[in-house]
């Protein structure tokens, strides 16, 4: 069932040729996972996407309410048990011509159960590859960066080069050349025994991993601090990690450079990571106490 509108719909939903997410790009998106049928820190995903839809001025666009009002209409046709909730939202159908925002005045507004979203148990044991893009990310001043925007080529690109040279995901730096975020994730570095994740006005997402990392961390006693992490000072970490809401969080094992002929920019990686495991511990047991289930899921 899809939940398109203001109704649930079969797999037969349709959204017109004219919407401006199609024509543009020009909306928003979460996603989550759903544990032992609750979606996962469900509040929090709306919260952001009710901010985004502030950033983006997407007029006339459901409340919170409406969107929770939606998720259960789902959930109760739907009794997933493990899954992926997905929300979106676009500007709706253009009722003129142009780029004018005011030109739609009716946003398009979905929530589908897709499935759940397994991961090899190497990704948590060993650690992940990531490589180093060659792709700058985009600033606050340029886009709402904070948000989960449709406008995902930067990322799909990003994301695109690195799988191409075997990595499982990528890193990519800001235009001041520092680290953002990866194409899918958020990024943590432990340098000097502090946990470091780059700032918001450095242009990374407002994770919701990434949020729940951090209050974790301050609740475990653990050094940590939004602050921006210079390229160089990536061969100082003793760690690296990535979060979203689908993964939580894992260790990152190597980054590969830019091209094959320069330095191994993240020389004294530490696997075990003893941070990241000490984390995961702590998000094992808030996805318990939230929902009741196991985390992670593994394939």
């Amino acid at each position: 069932m899809i939940w398109i509108n203001g109704q649930l719909r079969g797999c037969d939903a349709t959204v017109s040729v004219f919407d401006r997410g199609l024509l543009y790009g020009d909306g928003l998106f979460e996603t989550m996972p759903i544990y032992a049928g609750r979606p996962f820190l469900l509040d929090d995903h709306l919260a952001r996407l009710m901010r985004g839809t502030q950033a983006l001025r997407i007029a006339n666009a459901p409340s919170f309410e409406d969107w929770r009002a939606a998720v259960s209409a789902l959930l109760d046709a739907e009794h997933p048990d493990n899954a992926t909730l997905r929300l979106w939202i676009t500007r709706g159908v253009n009722t003129g011509s142009g780029l004018a925002c005011g030109a739609a005045t009716k946003p398009t507004w979905i929530a589908a159960c897709l499935p759940a979203r397994r991961y090899d148990a190497r990704v948590y044991d060993e650690g992940m590859v990531l490589a180093l893009a060659a792709r700058e990310h985009a600033m606050p001043s340029q886009l709402p960066t904070a948000s989960k925007h449709a406008n995902y080529l930067a990322s799909i690109l990003a994301f695109d080069d690195a799988h191409a040279i075997g990595a499982d995901e990528a890193l990519l730096c800001n235009p001041r050349g520092h680290l953002c975020e990866g194409a899918f994730s958020n990024v943590f570095a432990v340098i000097d025994d502090v946990l470091v994740t780059p700032p918001l006005d450095e242009g990374p997402l407002a994770g919701t991993a990434r949020a729940r990392l951090l209050a974790l961390a301050a609740a475990a006693g653990i050094p940590h601090a939004e602050a921006s992490i210079p390229l160089s000072r990536l061969a100082d970490a003793s760690e690296l990690m990535i979060s979203n809401a689908l993964i939580g969080i894992a260790p990152v094992r190597r980054v590969l450079p830019r091209s094959p002929a320069d330095p191994d920019p993240a020389p004294n990686l530490r696997s075990p990571s003893p941070v990241a495991r000490q984390l995961a511990s702590e998000y094992a047991a808030l996805v318990a106490s939230e929902t009741g289930a196991m985390w992670p899921l593994l394939a």
